[in-house]
């Protein structure tokens, strides 16, 4: 058939316009050959597919929108980056998906490509309502909940494929099923340490996810703890006989000599192995990739992500210790801190930073924090993003229902005379704010930094679940004399703030 009698047949069935009609339609496109899947058609085939996950809009079919993104995705190479069709349909799943952020983008380039359509108008409107004031059908919390029990439900046949050494793409499949409830994209790995059975969840470099993951592992049921280890990251090995495969070669961290050098205060890994020159000198990416696999092996993935920032490798040796030695070394460097190596006092760590504050026009909206000079930040791309209107950790933690914002107040009603004082007792309140909130929202959010303003005080967090983390804030201020205005802004600059409390005109 060609590509017209295959669009002529799918534009008769939708406009029957109900489930059966969808479902043939679907079905239809399914059974094609490779060459009639061409991207039209296949962008039909999102439009079949968001229709029949939407069969009742109060739960729609996540399994199926998430197809539906991933074929619209797939095609994306194949039809103008602006298409309306594409982008429409692609942002409906991700709005479904509660996606919000993603989804705000496909619409806007849907909007280009067909200037004043309602619809798309619509549902711009609708995603900025959810970025606002970001409360999930199913928040993080929710989904760690609905993750876990199915994880417990199916762990046992998990372990049996593990057990019985079945083929590694059913306990993949097995193991992204159990868990698909919980995260939008996730790394793992599974194994049996003769012991209990390992399930270790990688952030993959993304201290973002690593908080994500930290959360989930934290509320792990004890029957999954009765026979699994949850871990985070890739744990080092001390073992001399490890190996991995990698084009047709066993390769040992003893095969591998590395060396740690400083410069500035950030540290390189530079490494040599014999065995990866050809790779080297044919792909350097892919050879990078499996040399820092390995030095997550060597040092384990929380001590490389946190204090290696680059690693090259060398295309002749050169004097080192061998890679499964350099943990010792690592040990050396990094190791004057409690608990240097571990997932818990990575979370807390943070960075220190230092802002020229804006100067606005009295006609000007005052963007809340660009008036901040200092604050401090434990997942920095948050703030970097807002400061330059952009949105990728944002749209990151909010694909997983997350919500990453602050709450901010006025500073101009502390006075003191000395400068001092003054920066304390604020300080001091907005301590006092996050122990209120820990008290009253228990477990809901995590806070991540803050930043003192010259007009406002600000406290970041990550929300597994914002309603109770608000609703703390707003009853907070309601029972104090002190400001007379809060609000809570998300990390996004497109998106107006959230008045907490107002007693100011």
């Amino acid at each position: 058939m060609t590509d017209e009698q295959i669009l002529r047949k799918i534009a008769e069935l939708f406009e029957r316009g109900d489930y059966e009609a969808f479902n043939e339609a679907a079905n239809f496109i399914e059974n094609l050959s490779d060459d009639e899947k061409t991207p039209r058609v296949l962008c039909e085939l999102g439009r079949a597919l968001n229709n029949l996950a939407l069969e009742n809009p109060e739960e729609p079919d996540l399994k199926l929108l998430r197809y539906s993104a991933e074929v619209l995705k797939s095609i994306e190479d194949g039809l103008l980056e602006n298409d309306h069709l594409l982008n429409y349909r692609l942002g409906f799943a991700l709005f479904y998906l509660d996606r919000a952020g993603e989804a705000l983008e496909r619409f806007k380039k849907a909007l280009v490509e067909k200037p004043g359509d309602e619809d798309t108008k619509e549902f711009i409107g609708a995603c900025c309502d959810k970025l606002t004031l970001p409360i999930y059908k199913r928040s993080f919390a929710q989904r760690i909940k609905d993750g876990w029990e199915k994880f417990a439900a199916g762990e046992s046949e998990l372990r049996r494929l593990i057990s019985e050494k079945a083929d590694s793409d059913d306990i993949t499949n097995l193991c992204q099923e159990l868990l698909f409830d919980t995260f939008t994209d996730f790394c793992f790995e599974v194994g049996f340490n003769g012991e209990k059975y390992d399930l270790i969840l990688s952030p993959e470099k993304d201290k973002l996810m690593l908080y994500l993951l930290d959360e989930f592992k934290k509320r792990a049921p004890e029957s999954v703890l009765e026979h699994w280890n949850i871990l985070l990251g890739r744990q080092a090995v001390h073992n001399d006989k490890f190996e991995l495969g990698f084009h047709g070669k066993r390769l040992g961290l003893s095969d591998v000599t590395a060396k740690i050098e400083e410069r500035g205060g950030e540290y390189t890994v530079v490494g040599y192995c014999e065995k990866l020159c050809d790779v080297l000198a044919e792909d350097e990416n892919e050879a990078l990739w499996f040399f820092d696999l390995l030095l997550d092996m060597a040092l384990g993935e929380i001590v490389n992500m946190r204090y290696i920032d680059f690693i090259h490798l060398e295309s002749k040796p050169f004097e080192g210790v061998p890679l499964n030695g350099l943990y010792s070394e690592a040990e050396r460097l990094f190791g004057g801190k409690p608990d240097w190596d571990t997932a818990e006092s990575f979370l807390e760590s943070g960075a220190g930073y230092e802002m020229k504050p804006r100067e606005f026009a009295e006609d000007e909206y005052p963007t809340p924090r660009l008036d901040a000079f200092f604050g401090f930040a434990c997942i920095p791309s948050f703030v970097n993003d807002y400061l330059n209107g952009e949105y990728e950790a944002f749209n990151k933690a909010d694909n997983d229902g997350a919500a990453a914002g602050f709450i901010f107040f006025p500073v101009h009603v502390f006075e003191d005379d000395e400068t001092s004082k003054r920066g304390e007792k604020i300080l001091d309140f907005r301590d006092e704010l996050e122990r209120y909130i820990t008290e009253k929202a228990g477990d809901a959010c995590v806070f991540i930094g803050g930043a003192s303003g010259y007009d406002n005080c600000y406290l970041d967090f990550l929300a597994w679940d914002i309603k109770p983390v608000l609703d703390a804030a707003a009853e907070f201020f309601a029972a104090q004399n002190t400001v007379p205005w809060a609000f809570y802004q998300s990390f996004r600059d497109d998106v107006r703030p959230v008045a907490l409390m107002r007693n100011d005109e």
